[in-house]
């Protein structure tokens, strides 16, 4: 159970080689006993596809929070690949031995994912991209009321 829903959230976070790499830094979070802090967890309760996650949606009461919960959800939030699953038992070993607790997406029209170590390494990343998000969420929702 905990490989399958490990690898739902790895499936709804990653692609590619990116999956092992999640994997690892989910890895390394569970082993520190941090919370995973998933938005696709957030967005798995709330029914929605966008980037940018608000305060307000990493406050939700929720089992499948992964801000204000340690450890895993209570289950799958959704139905993983084979790719997943096989991330989940086998992270990569760099990026868990480099010691790499964040990641998050960087320019959303390219996909490229970027690894932190620390926190301050993850803000400032974040800090970079936060306006492409927005842009990005701003454009599917448009596309999604039909303008």
């Amino acid at each position: 159970d905990q490989v399958i829903t490990l690898a739902s959230i790895i499936e709804k976070e990653g692609t590619g080689d990116d999956m092992a790499k999640i994997s690892a830094v989910f890895h390394n979070r569970l082993n520190a006993n941090m919370p995973l802090q998933s938005d696709a967890t957030i967005m798995y309760v709330l029914k929605e596809n966008r980037l940018v996650v608000t305060a307000e949606d990493t406050s939700i009461d929720s089992p499948y929070n992964t801000y204000r919960r340690t450890g895993l959800p209570i289950g799958p939030i959704c139905n993983p690949s084979q790719a997943a699953i096989e991330a989940a038992l086998w992270p990569d070993n760099e990026i868990m031995q480099g010691g790499y607790m964040y990641f998050c997406l960087g320019d959303p029209e390219t996909g490229e994912v970027i690894y932190s170590k620390t926190l301050e390494e993850h803000a400032a990343v974040q800090a970079k991209y936060k306006d492409k998000w927005a842009e990005y969420d701003r454009k599917n929702q448009q596309a999604a009321n039909g303008g």
